[in-house]
């Protein structure tokens, strides 16, 4: 089954979605606001968010629309890049624990054992290669 949200009339639609990235952090909740819960404040009424700001953080940051900005295409792209590495970083560190080399596959392609042997301290980018 896949899960469906109506949105009322009236309210638009959110401008950021859940797991998107931010200059503010990843957006890991969205509430909406009515106009009369916010009396005093400028901004009135409309979509708040809940942005984790770093993968590490516990604390969640909530923002309105306007006070968030989303990254360029460049951003975001360096910033998956960049988890990537360190995922593949992590893999290679695991393989050289345990001594052998695994098939890693994904639904991209297979994922070549970048280390044969334990090396202390080496970083392993898909990057490097090119």
């Amino acid at each position: 089954m896949q899960v469906t949200i109506t949105i009322p009339r009236g309210w638009g639609y959110p401008r950021f979605t859940f797991g998107q990235r931010t200059k503010q952090g990843i957006v890991v909740g969205i509430e909406y606001i009515p106009g009369d819960s916010l009396i005093g404040k400028e901004e009135g009424f409309g979509w708040q968010y809940g942005l984790l700001p770093d993968k590490n953080s516990k604390d969640i940051v909530y923002l309105t629309e306007n006070e968030i900005q989303p990254l360029s295409a460049k951003e975001s792209e360096e910033e998956i890049l960049k988890d990537i590495d360190a995922h593949l970083n992590e893999v290679a560190i695991l393989q050289a624990q345990l001594g052998v080399n695994l098939e890693v596959k994904t639904p991209f392609g297979d994922v070549k054992p970048t280390i044969s042997k334990p090396v202390q301290r080496q970083s392993i980018s898909r990057r490097s290669a090119a």
